[in-house]
């Protein structure tokens, strides 16, 4: 959508992609064809290396790589996939420093043409051990950054398709045996070859690692006997021994470093392979779910009708306890089964974003739940050997400590399961805010919404800071337990009057130090591991619901296309509970629910009409009491269709018609299998192709949204795409049908989504097609010309059903449904009704009546107007609309880190995290150098001033930790809320063109995913990073005081250890960010195909998604598997230099025998063993920290680099205002961005106050471009308006857009009760509320404000997700109510009125002529009846006013006006004459 420069187009270094989205400087160069070629822009700066380099495009963007060539194609996975592709760059001559590097020399390696498969598949014995067959890729990572093309796809053996096959079959064959973790053993049984190779290598390291400090012992008693030997002048033992003993702990060292390497790699490949066959299965599922098990209620068994519902015991024991391996909640409410908590969209996206990934993240290291134990068990024996039974007094201490800590490890897990509610929380009323931000932005409820949001997420981040001190004591306390344990197994030691011998004391403090790992880790997989077990819970349950059966009978011979007997249908009732407020799992009302005693329903209200309750369809599910209410009597009835009985031929054309509620989409949606069918049959005799109400669209070509699955066939898609008359629209697209639309086609007007949407009914070439109101969003004629060429023409042999509010097609259909709440009031032919039915006959009076019209010739060219427009003002330069999601290419900059400080308060805060980081350290070293000092008895002092001493440092180091720790998880999560909030705001203060080209999943996977990762493992990370360090640090520093050679081998090991993290690191970071890029199209994928279910199952099309969606997810794990690799490459070739370390310490040990005190000796091995470990621990957390950074990045990416509207607030502007409502609008001009045409030229209007104004035009003559002037979601680019004196453009966005009133075009609800959606923020009386829902005509006269009885409206009933509990009419006028309490004397109408019947519309144009009487009222209209008595009409053509006047006069003068009149069938006495009574009411 915006053409891309060459400095800022996708630019690498902004961690996000939208920056692309800002700049429009240079249009791309087209080749003759029309093709874009590449564009290489370079920035004229001399000497700039592609790495390095200024923009020039100003201060506020840090260095972005050079030279881009912005390369554009479209691809099947939509651009969010496409990087930047740096491979055609030339390379600048670098300078001679930089040519040293041997690994840099030689030619840099080209793109390849197509991926190649992973080498793992054919790699050799070796190669495997040591990750070499990652080498290739690291190579070219090195000269150059990744492309995607360098990433090799998924190994064969690993693909989804593969293991989900493998899944499915196993968890299906437990599921129907009844298993009590079906989906558990199904993942064991799908991976357990590779979950076995890991366990087993992770045994055979874990028993090396404890033999080999046991071993230090013989090397210390060699330099012990050797030191003495030599005060005594003896003969030394030989020094051959000393260096056998140093090869043989080397080799040991080895062996398992290889080993543990493997553990981890094989770990997390399960877990990549195990999160990748989940997501998809809960897609499939996703596909498949009922709608009563999506509503939260479960099925209730047939024999459960008497009056008393009955649950058959064995039933209940095992709802009860198999469907999560935890109770399910107690019964929500009377006669509804299941706990009411509904798997709404928001939960399912929850499921597959932190759920799988949760999984993920527990197999990593899951094996060391029980190798670590058995590590344990071995420690304890060689302590025994080493000291004897004092060993034991060190080890209870830890036997206590590890228990406890456990414990305290599942308190902290019910904590993290209600932050996860807070968390759901805020994610699902973030993602609706970001769905209908337009709309939040015409109402100026931006700061209403951050405010709510901002109190979830205090809550939720105190929630957090409680847990993770929790959590730092818990840490501070394992990483001391073996400290304290050496040192009371090393006071009782010399306490029973043995003398501290270096050799024994040492080897068993190395052996200590080896527990340390084992210990901390632990704690963190038994967290990671319960966190996992819940998730796995979760997505059983999800798994384990009732899925949609065919309510429908197949049967492709029968005569009749449909036939319905006595059939009846119902809707779901809303989930009753707030997932939120579910009981949760496993925290019962005590004892309530026994697995033997079947749940007691609550005894029937005798008042309720009980006969209701025992019927089974309504004893389904949850309903929409709020969560205090549960008598039956304050339920709302879900809408339900009584006693269908008819049939269809199979080429007869169906009229539905009936007023707004009246049940025709329900009716629809039956037929497409959406409605649960209570009784009665319904048999289809064909496949069916459904077009919804709302148009679901792809972010997809436009071809592919036609041809939706099928094949290509070009001659009958031709005539598909001529019959939806959107052959002028394919015409000016750039790319014509190979144009890409934006996620939930937002960028296509409303008439060409629904002309799409038939196309792609008519183009599937099913024999049965269901239309639900399809002609109602395009304009009249275009209607016409579809009704002709595509309702009768392409599909005159098929069965079509076809609901409307367009009464004029009804003489035209063969038969006509008319239904009245819910049941069918009369079906006949147009004639038998027109003679029979008095209330049809008027009810057709009231349309004009339909003139012939001899065939228009140019049938959408008022359309084909909008698309000039649109094609400028979206698609300057090329398909790929949605920008692809830029990577950054260097490291995070330090900026970031900087900011990231700032954040949580102030700079100061990194020097407090550093002061007790050194003082925690010092303690550490201080207290072995003591016990070394001790055992040499270097000072004479008495033994109990030594054990003092020793106790007290350590103590100290323990609480010094915990500081630490503390202070830094503070200072994190500060950081975290005070950048989530800058994010959020900056986000919804953006302009909508961010909104436009940035997919939808992709920002809410940075305010979950990355937000998450903030709060609960970067602190994390960093903790463990800062710690590890400080501790390598100061062993070196140790080591080097005693040993002064040790610096030699340090220097070169140093370097070659940078030098590898260095080479590492820059694959690594691109090989993530692919990853990320590619995990948010997956993600994008996933939450599309999530929203269009319905469509989808109506047309059969579940496997073709499904397998799309696989094939996104094999390419994530492309780049994702790669990531577990070469960090193994790292971690091999680091423990090879910590190996070396080892061998030098030993050696230095050996030789320096003579001269340097054992006891010192004997510390220093100590340590240099525990050491290797944390080297590539090291390494990893930094990667990890980087990750986390990553994240950080990409928030404060949008917490500073976002563009932004005008600001909220400037000039004080009067209480009052604006007072009469006069707007005057002059020379106006406004573009949608720099560079693109006008879309409003010249306009000059002045509106008095208190007028009606009718505005009318072709579709995208810029009569909605009127309205973002008016409330500035565009800024102007000349001219002014005023609004009652007052210069829109001085006054803040708050107050400008709270004067005015918007009636919406779609009307947007959000989740909640009725009260909250029509005065979010409270500012108004109930009564104030209520008269506005019975002006609207929502509720009827005589209904009292306290009545609740089921089907009535009431202030505090519940509204779902985007208010789909309302028909699209009811939800018009609610959005009608909304305008009315506003009380604006302002108020704007966006054809409101496009999706309503007659009646209801007539209702609508009655409330607003009286409501809004005095008050200053533009409408945009699509029905030139609604306009026709407005005080003035302007028409609008090409973004100028064509003529403005009174209707009458304006009709008389003969101009456009008049012939859109003729065509829309309004005659000279439709209009009320000047002078005439009757022109004021209406």
């Amino acid at each position: 959508m915006a053409s891309y420069d060459g400095e800022n187009g996708p630019m690498p270094t902004p961690p996000d992609p939208q920056a692309a989205v800002q700049s429009t400087n240079h249009s791309e160069p087209h080749d003759v064809d029309n093709s874009e070629r590449d564009a290489i822009e370079f920035t004229s700066h001399a000497g700039t290396s592609s790495k390095q380099g200024h923009s020039s495009s100003g201060g506020d963007e840090k260095e972005k790589g050079k030279m881009e060539s912005v390369d554009r194609y479209s691809t099947n996975a939509s651009a969010v996939t496409r990087t930047d592709s740096h491979a055609d760059e030339p390379v600048p001559k670098k300078s001679w420093y930089k040519q040293i590097n041997p690994l840099r020399w030689g030619k840099i390696p080209p793109v390849p043409g197509n991926r190649g498969p992973s080498r793992e598949h054919t790699a050799g014995f070796l190669s495997l051990v040591y990750f070499q067959w990652v080498a290739p890729i690291m190579s070219v990572g090195y000269k150059r950054p990744l492309e995607q093309n360098d990433i090799w796809t998924v190994n064969p053996d690993r693909t989804a398709n593969v293991m989900t096959e493998k899944l499915q079959a196993s968890f299906k064959k437990r599921a129907a045996r009844g298993d009590k973790y079906p989906l558990l053993w199904a993942l064991y049984e799908t991976f357990k070859v590779e979950f076995w190779i890991g366990g087993v290598c992770q045994f055979f390291s874990n028993i090396l690692q404890s033999v080999s400090p046991y071993t230090l012992r013989y090397l210390i008693q060699f330099a012990t006997d050797a030191y003495r030997a030599q005060r005594k002048g003896e003969n030394p033992p030989h020094i051959g021994k000393g260096i056998g003993l140093v090869l043989g702990i080397t080799f040991m060292q080895m062996l398992q470093s290889l080993g543990t390497n493997h553990f981890i790699y094989r770990g997390m490949m399960v877990g990549g392979e195990s999160r990748a066959v989940l997501i998809s299965v809960i897609f499939e599922k996703a596909m498949k779910i009922s709608g009563r098990a999506k509503a939260g209620g479960r099925e209730i068994r047939k024999g459960a009708e008497e009056e008393e519902v009955k649950v058959d015991p064995k039933q209940a024991k095992k709802d009860t306890k198999n469907k999560k391996g935890v109770v399910n909640g107690p019964d929500a409410g009377k006669g509804i089964s299941g706990d009411g908590t509904g798997w709404a969209n928001g939960r399912v996206v929850n499921l597959m974003s932190v759920d799988t990934y949760r999984v993920d993240q527990a197999s990593g290291l899951f094996h060391m739940i029980w190798t670590a134990p058995i590590a344990c068990l071995i420690t304890l024996a060689l302590l025994v050997v080493n000291l004897s039974y004092n060993a034991l007094a060190g080890f209870a201490l830890l036997l206590v400590g590890m228990p406890l800590l456990t414990k305290a490890v599942k308190s902290l897990f019910r904590r993290r399961k209600r932050i996860n509610k807070i968390t759901d929380q805020r994610v699902s009323l973030t993602q609706e805010i970001l769905q209908s931000v337009r709309f939040v932005k015409f109402f100026g409820w931006e700061t209403a919404f951050l405010k709510r949001l901002g109190e979830i997420r205090d809550r939720e981040i105190s929630a957090i800071q409680v847990l993770l001190a929790i959590r730092n004591a818990l840490m501070a306390v394992s990483l001391s337990l073996p400290i304290f344990a050496s040192m009371l197994t090393f006071v009782t030691y010399s306490l029973t009057d043995n003398v501290l011998d270096p050799a024994l004391v040492f080897s068993s403090l190395a052996l200590f130090n080896s527990l340390r790992i084992p210990l901390n880790l632990l704690p963190m997989i038994i967290g990671q591991v319960t966190d996992a077990w819940s998730s796995i819970c979760r997505i059983q349950e999800y798994l384990m619901s009732e899925e949609q059966e065919d309510e429908v009978k197949f049967d492709l011979d029968a005569e009749n296309a449909v036939d319905m007997k006595h059939a009846d249908f119902t809707w779901e009732r809303t989930a009753t509970q707030d997932p939120d407020r579910a009981p949760a799992a496993g925290k019962l009302p005590s004892k309530a629910v026994k697995a033997e005693m079947p749940p007691k329903k609550a005894p029937v209200d005798e008042k309720g009409p009980a006969n209701v309750l025992a019927s089974p369809d309504l004893t389904s599910s949850g309903s929409s009491t709020p969560d205090d209410a549960t008598t039956l009597t304050e339920e709302r009835e879900p809408f339900k269709l009584q006693n269908m009985e008819f049939s269809i031929g199979r080429n007869e054309l169906v009229a539905v018609i009936g007023g707004v509620g009246s049940g025709k989409s329900s009716l629809l949606a039956a037929l497409a299998g959406d409605m649960r069918r209570t009784k009665g049959e319904l048999a289809i005799g064909a496949r069916r192709a459904f077009c919804p109400q709302y148009a679901w669209i792809q972010n997809a070509t436009v071809k592919d949204n036609i041809l939706f699955g099928k094949e290509m066939d070009k001659n009958w898609y031709h005539r598909v795409v001529d019959a939806c008359a959107l052959q002028p629209d394919l015409d000016m697209l750039p790319q014509g049908d190979n144009t890409e639309i934006g996620e939930r086609g937002i960028t296509v007007s409303g008439g060409q989504k629904q002309r799409l949407n038939i196309a792609r009914a008519i183009y599937f070439d099913a024999d049965l097609i269901l239309m639900d109101d399809p002609l109602s969003a395009v304009d009249a004629h275009v209607g016409r010309h579809i009704f002709d060429n595509a309702i009768l023409g392409l599909l005159k042999d098929k069965a079509r059903i076809l609901a409307t509010h367009q009464l004029w097609v009804l003489n035209r259909c063969d038969r006509i449904i008319w239904m009245e709440d819910g049941h069918i009031q009369a079906i006949d032919t147009f004639d038998n009704l027109m003679q029979n039915h008095p209330a049809f006959q008027l009810l057709m009076e009231t349309t004009a009546v339909e003139e012939k019209h001899e065939e228009e010739e140019h049938v959408n060219d008022d359309e084909v107007e909008d698309e000039k427009k649109t094609v400028k003002k979206k698609r300057k330069g090329g398909p790929a609309l949605m920008q692809a999601e830029e990577r950054a290419v260097k490291s995070v900059p330090w900026s970031v880190y900087l900011d990231y400080i700032r954040a949580s308060g102030t700079i100061l805060n990194a020097f407090l995290v550093f002061l007790f980081l050194v003082s925690s350290q010092g303690a550490n070293i201080a207290t072995s150098l003591w016990l070394s000092w001790w055992t040499s008895d270097e000072f004479g002092y008495s033994r109990g001033l030594y054990i003092g001493v020793y106790g007290a440092l350590g103590a100290s180091q323990a609480l010094l930790l915990f500081a630490f720790s503390q202070v830094l998880t503070y200072v994190g999560t500060s950081a975290s809320k005070q950048m989530l909030n800058q994010a959020i705001t900056r986000a919804l203060r953006a302009p909508m063109s961010f909104f436009d080209t940035t997919p939808l999943g992709r920002i809410t996977n940075r305010f979950s995913r990355d937000v998450d990762v903030m709060d609960n493992t970067l602190t994390d990370a960093l903790r463990m990073y800062f710690l590890t360090l400080a501790m390598i640090l100061s062993v070196f520093s140790l080591i080097i005081a005693y040993f002064h050679y040790f610096a030699i081998a340090l220097g070169p090991l140093f370097l070659l250890f940078l030098f590898s993290a260095g080479y590492y690191r820059a694959s690594a970071r691109e090989m993530k960010r692919f990853e990320s890029v590619l995990r948010s199209n997956v993600f994008a994928k996933f939450t599309e195909g999530l929203s269009g279910t319905a469509s989808i199952r109506a047309y059969g099309l579940k496997d073709h998604f499904i397998l799309n969606l696989r094939e996104s997810i094999d390419d994530m794990n492309s780049a994702y598997y790669l990531t577990f690799a070469n960090q193994r490459w790292l971690a091999t070739r680091l423990d090879i230099i910590g190996n070396i370390l080892v061998f030098v310490t030993g050696i230095l040990v050996v030789t320096s025998r003579f001269n340097v005190s054992p006891s010192i000796a004997g510390l220093v091995l100590s340590y240099i063993l525990s050491i290797v470990q944390m080297i590539q621990f090291t390494v990893r957390q930094l990667a990890e920290v980087e990750n986390g950074m990553n994240a950080t990045e990409r928030i404060h990416y949008y917490g500073t680099q976002l563009e932004e509207e005008a600001p909220l607030k400037t000039i004080e502007v009067r209480k009052s205002w604006p007072e009469s409502g006069e707007i005057i609008f002059s020379h106006v001009e406004m573009r949608y961005r720099a560079n693109l045409p006008l879309v409003l030229s010249d306009l000059s209007m002045d509106v008095r106050g208190g007028e009606r104004i009718g505005i009318v035009g072709r579709t995208g003559a810029g009569k909605s471009s009127i309205m973002s002037a008016l409330f500035r979601l565009n800024e102007l680019s000349a001219g002014s308006i005023t609004i009652d004196g007052l210069n829109i453009s001085t006054i803040g966005l708050q107050d400008l857009r709270s004067g005015l009133a918007i009636i919406p075009q779609d009307p947007t609800l959000f989740k909640g009760t009725i009260r909250s959606n029509l005065d979010p923020f409270g500012e108004h009386t109930d009564l104030e509320l209520w008269s506005a829902l019975r002006q609207s005509d929502l509720v009827t006269a005589e209904a009292s404000l306290d009545d609740k009885s089921p089907g009535r409206i009431h202030l505090d009933g519940i509204v779902e997700d985007e208010g789909l509990n309302f028909s699209l009419g009811q939800r018009q006028l609610m959005a009608l109510a909304r305008a009315l309490v506003r009380g604006s004397q302002i108020i704007v109408c966006d054809e409101a009125t496009s999706s309503i019947d007659m009646e209801t519309d007539e209702k609508i144009q009655r409330t607003m002529a009286s409501a809004f009487q005095g008050k200053t009222l533009l409408c945009i209209a699509h029905r030139l009846k609604t306009i026709i008595n407005y005080d003035r009409i302007c028409v609008m053509d090409q973004g100028k006013i064509a003529e403005l006047d009174e209707p009458y006069p304006l009709w008389q003068k003969g101009g456009i006006f008049r012939r859109m009149c003729e065509r829309g069938g309004i005659r000279e006495e439709d209009f009320s004459r000047p002078g005439s009574k009757e022109g004021l009411e209406m």
